[in-house]
């Protein structure tokens, strides 16, 4: 009677191991699962954000259990999610091997390919502040800049003579930005931010840059042009730095639309100068030195009488003279300002061919007295002008 319960309990205890051997083996198996990645890009920038696609990555635990490592460097993941992973390219990252860590597992991602910034070319190489600078080239990556989700610590920037810049628009092949007041003529250089891990894999060790080459950009002194219309006789004033203190050359001088404006002042940081009578729109252009700069577009009006108030008046009547592009009364002389010596030129108004009294002067009004001795006629504007000599002073 023994020797029966013996054997039972025998039975008992053998079938319970086994069943437990069973449950480990299953365990073991999902551990096991099997994992593929793809990468996104087979080529990227330092700092760039690669993704890498597939199945089994599993949750991510920790730095030291889930890590990505790009030919021998560890990249800082900034995703782990059981089909995707996303991870910034090292600062210091070279051509190599992609590898997922998962635990004591490795798997080979593929070959990623380390491209640097390149600049081929800046439009234009010469420029005034506060112009817009366009550089084209290639490897420069994706950014959004400040907003960036991507970028942690470091942003993607560029730097014009010394002066850090943060572009307006950013594409791998192209970015256009605003040429900041403090910049300097110097090298254009294009810099990509890092974002590396601390040797623990948590975020971040201090941002470094990669440097595109430099591209050198020559800044120009920005010239101010008062007023950019009106019409013939109009005063001009071109204000900057660097004119020379005076007309140095006989080509130099001021061109509207291709025709030499009446120069009235040269100094090193004013040039004063009248429209001519033959004056067209068209571009103001400065000539110094043998070279040309395009400062803006300058338009010439034609005075226009649309009303007068009153159209019949006995003498000592004020007559109101309404319209447009009447110009400004005593900008006739060579001063910046008009104030200051009140030339007047040959500017008038005629009534039946005699001078008016002016008591005001506007752009688009004019009043004036009618004179004793002034007789029922026309009543016409006349505004001075000139044609510069040959040198481009006053006059032919």
């Amino acid at each position: 009677m023994q020797r029966i319960v013996t054997f039972t309990t025998f039975l008992v205890l053998l079938l319970t191991l086994s069943n437990t051997d069973t449950y480990a083996a299953g365990k073991g198996k999902a551990i096991e699962a099997k994992v593929t990645v793809e990468l996104s890009t087979t080529m990227a920038t330092p700092g760039a954000t690669v993704m890498l696609n597939g199945k089994g990555f599993g949750p991510y635990k920790s730095t030291a259990f889930n890590r990505v490592i790009i030919n021998g460097l560890s990249a800082l993941v900034q995703r782990w999610e059981p089909e995707l992973i996303e991870v910034k390219v090292p600062f210091k990252a070279t051509s190599g091997f992609i590898e997922v860590m998962i635990g004591k597992k490795k798997v080979l991602a593929g070959l990623l390919t380390i491209v640097m910034p390149q600049i081929e070319d800046i439009t234009p190489t010469e420029a005034e502040r506060g112009g817009t600078l366009q550089i084209t080239g290639r490897n420069f990556g994706l950014s959004a800049g400040a907003r960036d989700p991507n970028t942690m610590f470091g942003v993607n920037d560029v730097i014009v003579g010394g002066v850090v810049v943060r572009p307006r628009r950013w594409k791998d092949d192209t970015i256009e930005l605003e040429i900041p007041a403090n910049a300097t003529s110097g090298d254009v250089v294009v810099r990509l931010a890092s974002s590396d891990p601390l040797p623990d894999g948590s975020c971040c060790a201090p941002v470094e840059y990669v440097n595109s080459n430099a591209v050198p950009l020559k800044l120009m002194p920005s010239i101010r042009v008062d007023p950019v219309s009106g019409p013939v006789g109009t005063k001009v004033v071109l204000f900057g730095q660097g004119f020379g203190q005076s007309k140095e050359r006989m080509d130099d001088g001021v061109l509207i639309a291709g025709k030499p404006a009446t120069i009235a002042q040269w100094k090193d940081d004013v040039i004063v100068v009248h429209v001519p009578l033959d004056a067209e729109s068209g571009p103001l252009v400065l000539r110094r030195q043998g070279q040309e700069r395009v400062l803006t577009q300058f338009t010439v009006h034609v005075p226009h009488i649309t009303t007068l108030s009153p159209s019949s008046a006995p003498i000592g009547t004020l007559l109101r003279i309404s319209g447009e592009h009447f110009g400004f009364y005593s900008e006739s002389g060579a001063t910046p300002y008009n104030f200051m010596d009140f030339n007047t030129g040959q500017n008038r108004v005629e009534i039946g061919g005699v001078p008016a009294v002016i008591y005001r002067w506007n752009d688009d009004r004019i009043d004036v007295w009618v004179p004793f001795s002034a007789k029922s006629g026309k009543v016409v504007i006349y505004r001075s002008a000139t044609r510069p000599n040959l040198g481009g002073l006053c006059c032919a």
